[in-house]
């Protein structure tokens, strides 16, 4: 006889479902209520679709991506889920913003975001960018705001100036190594970075590192590779402050998106390896020596009762040192202030002046009002007499200069992201609380892009929203954009009137905030202008650039902390800068070679002074065809004799690349055509 036995459920195996279901209940993704956001399909919530989108763009911001399509059709507010605990709150209405970022700051309901102190803890611990708006970063503010003064400024417009000549003797020597070893292009991936570390280390120490020289020095002992094509490629020992310079400003960038306890623990194991060693010690060593050699010159003239003008950000912390009134900063603080204006001062620069040349390439127009205003303001300075800080800044006498250098920073988006903050305490944001301790992204490129007429209608649907300041203050002042902002315009900046027909530059026309809102905006925005102008203008005042075929052009970029394009430009008597043509190496911060058949390619910020533009399987991406102007009135072409460099155009012989072109300079994503003025 066999007996069966039961086993009832007890009440810890019923439990059991209950308890997971509570789990998973507990960890999925909870959205902040009201505010839009992608179906939750998993417990990550939006990590896959970052994932895939940095895999398939190489950003979140780009057209496409995972953050763009969230802001698609105007979409003023949207969260992500970044796994079940952290929410990050896309903002991107101009009006709201311009408002909410002003007073937000101004109460500190928002502050400089817990991730980016942590990202920037391994590199910059002790700058003012790195401090929460308390009782130190206004300190550090107001000791480093005199160097964005006029009188500061006009001290280190020389410096500036004599690097964009010095860019021009790069080239010279360049040429003519290149012609002499049969070559019709040459590489110039590094010029620019060059230019501008030698201007931000005027800016910061006083002096340049004479990387530029130091390039032309070693052009000058050296030949080039000369490959099949006629490309020729200078190997330059690479001065040891650039390499330390980009791979430190590549280590913040590394971390930025990670939340913030992992930022900070990657940061610290950063400052332990060899390789941030390294480059860390020869950075903290030049501007240690600055220091040193900026308070022995101060010791001196004091000693024999005289005084010293300071020309940088040290030389003008230093001279205040132990004065009566005068604050100052400790080692550390006066350390990482200084590195902090150095890789600024490169980095964004570089990539907004690239990106300007690229938009000039395709505006002839553009370019011929500008080479007229600067022709009949300060004539032809283009040898040997540098710009000056007064000609420079004179909206009033340049209007179109002013126009031109802020229609390029609307357009360019070089940090399209603008940048992180956090919240503090609750606030709103068109009718949308957000909580405290929230992370914040806020787009004032799209923001500036949708504030257009044609969104007239969707933007006056929002004022019911909008908080009593952003309805009294309305667009302060601006207008709506009437031009497409998809167009690149600077006559959108000018105002004319119609009476005597004079043209002035309106610097609120519509909305644009290349350099951040509120109390926390970048504190080199001056010193930028500055220099954005005086390249441009040099530039202009040599070259004519116009179009290249469109399979060579393209807007394609990639962007982390910064929105970077490869670029080059040429000055007068030029023949043939191009880009180094080298196999894609697998960096850090990822370079990508994304299609071999029309040569696209992403790239990180990080990756800007490093990038690779070839694969040892592909030689078909760059020309290079030169041609002297005509002596005639005009900018005539010559016959092919004259032409002087030539480079590969997708296999095609040298007279179908170069009939009827004079400079023709182009690589993957950056073409320019330059003739000379005549």
């Amino acid at each position: 006889m066999s007996t069966s036995v039961v086993l009832l459920p007890t009440a810890a195996t019923c439990s059991i479902p209950l308890v997971s279901l509570a789990i998973l209940k507990w960890v999925r993704p909870k959205p902040i209520p009201g505010i839009p956001h992608y179906p939750i399909t998993s417990f990550w919530g939006d990590i896959p679709k970052i994932k895939e989108d940095t895999e398939k763009y190489g950003t979140v911001v780009e057209n496409g991506s995972i953050f763009r399509r969230a802001l698609e059709g105007g979409q003023p507010i949207f969260q992500i889920l970044i796994g079940p605990f952290s929410k990050l709150v896309l903002l991107a209405e101009a009006q709201e913003l311009d408002d909410f970022m002003t007073r937000a700051t101004k109460s500190r309901a928002i502050d400089q975001s817990d991730s980016l102190v942590a990202a920037l803890s391994g590199t910059l611990p002790n700058a003012m960018i790195s401090f929460k708006t308390g009782e130190t970063w206004k300190k550090h503010r107001r000791v480093a705001a005199p160097l964005m003064g006029s009188k500061y400024l006009r001290q280190m417009t020389p410096a500036i100036a004599q690097n964009a000549q010095l860019l021009a003797e790069l080239w010279k020597v360049k040429m003519e190594k290149a012609k002499a070893n049969g070559a019709s292009c040459f590489s110039c991936e590094d010029d620019f970075k060059y230019a501008t570390l030698d201007a931000a280390m005027s800016a910061t120490t006083g002096k340049s590192v004479s990387a530029v020289e130091h390039a032309i020095s070693q052009i000058a002992r050296s030949d080039p590779v000369v490959d099949k094509h006629g490309g020729a490629t200078f190997h330059l020992q690479s001065l040891p402050i650039c390499d330390a310079a980009s791979y430190l400003f590549g280590s913040i960038g590394d971390t930025v998106s990670l939340p913030p306890t992992l930022t900070y623990l990657y940061q610290q194991y950063l400052r332990w390896t060899p390789t941030f060693n390294k480059h860390y010690k020869t950075a903290v060593d030049v501007v240690n020596q600055s220091v040193n050699e900026h308070r022995q010159r101060i010791r001196e003239a004091r000693a024999l009762g005289e005084t010293i003008e300071a020309d940088c950000l040290i030389g003008m912390i230093v001279q205040n040192e132990g004065q009566p009134g005068q604050e100052s900063f400790a080692e550390a603080e006066l350390r990482d202030e200084a590195l902090g204006y150095i890789f600024a001062g490169q980095e964004t620069t570089a990539m907004a002046l690239q990106w300007g040349m690229k938009f000039l390439t395709e505006a002839p127009d553009v370019q011929r009002t500008l080479h007229e205003e600067l022709l009949a303001t300060i004539g032809d300075e283009a040898e040997g007499r540098p710009l000056t800080f007064d000609k420079m800044m004179s909206p009033e006498k340049m209007p179109y200069l002013e126009a031109v250098v802020a229609e390029i920073l609307r357009f360019a988006l070089v940090a399209p992201g603008g940048s992180t903050r956090q919240t503090t305490e609750p606030v709103d944001f068109l009718g949308h609380t957000i909580p405290a301790g929230t992370h914040i992204l806020y787009f004032g490129g799209i923001a500036s892009f949708n504030a257009s007429i044609e969104n007239e209608e969707r933007l006056c649907s929002l004022d019911s929203k909008r908080t009593e300041t952003s309805r009294k203050n309305g667009l302060g002042g601006r207008e709506l954009w009437k031009t497409p902002t998809s167009k690149f315009e600077p006559d959108r900046w000018i105002k004319s009137d119609p009476a005597t027909g004079k043209r002035t530059f309106n610097p609120r026309a519509g909305f644009s905030f290349p350099f951040g809102i509120g109390l926390r905006a970048c504190a080199g925005k001056q010193l930028a202008l500055l220099e954005l102008k005086i390249y441009i203008a040099t530039l202009n005042l040599v070259f004519f650039l116009d179009h290249v075929p469109e399979e060579l052009s393209s807007h394609r970029a990639s962007i982390k902390l910064s929105r970077p394009l490869n670029a080059a430009s040429s000055l007068k008597d030029i023949r043939g800068p191009t880009f180094k043509r080298s196999p894609v190496t697998a960096l850090a911060g990822g370079l990508r070679l994304l299609n071999n058949t029309n040569l696209s390619i992403d790239f990180y910020v990080d990756d800007l002074i490093r990038w690779l533009i070839d694969s040892n399987s592909i030689d078909k991406d760059l020309v290079l065809a030169l041609k002297p102007p005509s002596n005639s009135a005009g900018r005539g072409a010559v016959s092919m004799k004259n032409i002087i460099g030539v480079g590969s155009h997708f296999g095609q012989p040298l007279d179908e690349v170069a009939e009827e072109k004079t400079i023709s300079l182009s690589c993957q994503l950056i073409s320019v055509i330059a003739t000379l003025w005549s």
